[in-house]
Parts: C-alpha cells; structure tokens; sequence
C-alpha cells in the first residue's frame, strides 16, 4: 500500500501535495499500528524481548544511547553552519528535498512534521525492524529477515523514487544490522526520530534561507 500510494503522490506537483493533512495521516496510522503490534503482545502474553523492547543497556545497546547523545551535538553544529552555505549549494540542497515529496518548507508544516519524525522513528523500528524480522527468520533464515525487512522498508519510501528506495533500503539494513547486535530497538527508534527531526529542519531552514535571500536580492 506504501509503495503504490507513494509512487502516485510522487507524481503530485508540489503545490498538490497537501502536506499537512498527510502528515497526520502518517502519525495516525503509525500509532494504529503501534497499538495492534504492542496489544496483540499483551493479549498472547509474548515477551516483549522479541521485538527488541527490553533494552539491555550495556554493550551494544549503551553505545547506541552514546551515539545518539553525540549525534545531537553533530547535528546542532551542521545547522547553525547552514546559514553559511553557497548559493549554488543552497539551490542544490532545495532540488534534493523537491524529490523526497515530504519535506515541510513553512513553520506550520514543521510543526507537524516534528510528530512525523518522533512517530516514524517509533513505528517504523518496530514494524520494520522488531516485528518482520522476528516474523520473517523462522522461513527465511536470520539473515534472510533482514535483507527482506529492509527491501519491504525500501518500498515503503517509494515516494521518493527508484534512488529513495535504494538508499532506505540500504539505511534500514544498517538498522537491522545493529538492532540484531544489540537487541534493542530503543535507541535505534531514538537514532531514526532524530534523523528524521533533523531533516525536517534543514528543509525548513533552506526554504527559509532562500526566501531571505531572494528578498534581499529584490531589495538590491
């Protein structure tokens, strides 16, 4: 449905796209989802280990929660050194976020956006990663779960075209990888919410950059 639904909303121009009204649709359905998944556990008394919900916090997993505490830091410091960044790049950068369909460009749409990303970041590990993979070794063998977890992760971005599937099938491997390392998905839920923050705003603030920046030149 992802993959079908995506692939004709790609074709939608950008004033078509209606963005907040999807936005919300994504955060509803995610935490439908999160509530079967969690309630179908409660009512068939599974541990909650299976789906990586029990984190460990050593190891791995410590250096996870490490990585992401980090990655705040990074990624704080990549934003204040937009302001700074080439015209030429700047427009670069704004044909970059066209394709991926989804990205806010206006306050209001990143408000929304900032549930988006916290949602995403939830549902989508534990679907992708804690359920499919659980759901998919038995027939085709651990390694097997993840390779075909992080293609049906692929095409669940395919509204972001052929080269958007690539690359999230390729990060959802990654994913995959390091939740059978560690065993848990809390951290990686909070790695993929802050990557998909920090997106958000590095879209918004380019929008926002290239408005001052053509005003200034009008004024000239």
């Amino acid at each position: 449905w992802s993959a079908s639904s995506g692939a004709q909303r790609s074709r939608h121009p950008p004033q078509a796209r209606k963005l907040i009204p999807r936005y919300w649709q994504i955060v509803v359905r995610g935490w439908v989802v999160v509530g079967l998944v969690i309630g179908t556990w409660l009512l068939l008394g599974r541990n909650f280990a299976m789906l990586g919900l029990v984190p460990s916090l050593r190891g791995w997993d410590l250096a996870g929660f490490a990585a992401v505490a980090l990655g705040v830091v990074v990624l704080v410091i990549q934003l204040l050194r937009l302001k700074s960044l080439p015209d030429k790049r700047l427009k670069k950068a704004l044909r970059s976020l066209d394709r991926m369909k989804v990205a806010p460009t206006t306050g209001g749409e990143l408000a929304v956006f900032m549930a988006v990303a916290v949602t995403a970041g939830v549902w989508e590990e534990l679907v992708y990663r804690g359920f499919l993979i659980w759901f998919l070794a038995p027939v085709v063998g651990l390694a097997g779960a993840m390779i075909l977890s992080s293609f049906i992760f692929g095409m669940g971005h395919a509204y972001q075209g052929a080269p958007g599937v690539a690359v999230t099938t390729f990060v959802g491997f990654m994913f995959a990888l390091l939740y059978i390392l560690s065993g848990s998905l809390w951290w990686l839920m909070a790695a993929h919410a802050l990557i998909d923050v920090y997106g958000g705003l590095v879209a918004w603030r380019l929008q926002t950059l290239a408005t001052r920046r053509q005003g200034a030149q009008l004024g000239a």
